[in-house]
């Protein structure tokens, strides 16, 4: 009951959004959408939240009053955080919204994306990911995180969690996966 009370808030909100931008005669964009409210939308996981995070995609200033409408939001650095590259490839767009092209990023970029903040709710929704998600896929993307622009103590964080999170999720095969990636940095 809660799970789909939730669904419909956060589907509100970007329908909402929708009729903002075309009242105020915005021209379509892409939104694309990770976190928790992605894994929602997407029919990752099931669970309470009501905060938006979103790629930033360099918006225009005039987006903002339509953006405004998904508050609280964070618009999420690509340059500063663990987004893998060609995400928007992987993405699924949500059907659902006729005027905004709205995506959520794949599983796979979306628990990358968590492990280097790797709070308790990040390490419950990698869990629970992890068993609907392409583990060799994950593996891949964490080689070419680690192999960007990414701070030498940042990448030692996210190398240490994703070790944490495979083992903790008892990932077959994860040792000389992780030990491949360690020669990476």
């Amino acid at each position: 009951m809660i799970k789909n009370f939730v669904r419909q808030d956060l589907e509100q909100a970007l329908f909402d959004m929708e009729v903002m931008a075309r009242a105020i005669g915005i021209k379509p964009f892409e939104i694309y959408l990770l976190g928790g409210s992605g894994c929602i939308l997407a029919g990752y996981l099931d669970r309470a939240t009501r905060d938006f995070d979103i790629v930033d995609l360099d918006y225009q200033a005039s987006f903002g009053r339509v953006l405004k409408i998904l508050e609280p939001y964070d618009l999420i650095d690509i340059q500063l955080a663990a987004i893998p590259v060609l995400f928007k490839e992987r993405a699924m767009r949500l059907k659902q919204f006729q005027y905004l092209l709205v995506y959520v990023l794949s599983r796979e970029d979306i628990i990358i994306s968590k492990l280097p903040r790797f709070n308790n709710r990040d390490r419950d929704d990698i869990s629970e990911l992890l068993n609907i998600a392409d583990v060799s896929l994950v593996f891949t993307l964490a080689k070419s995180t680690l192999d960007s622009n990414m701070l030498p103590s940042v990448k030692q964080i996210f190398f240490n969690n994703l070790s944490y999170c495979m083992e903790e999720n008892h990932v077959p095969n994860y040792v000389q996966q992780l030990e491949k990636l360690r020669k990476r940095f």
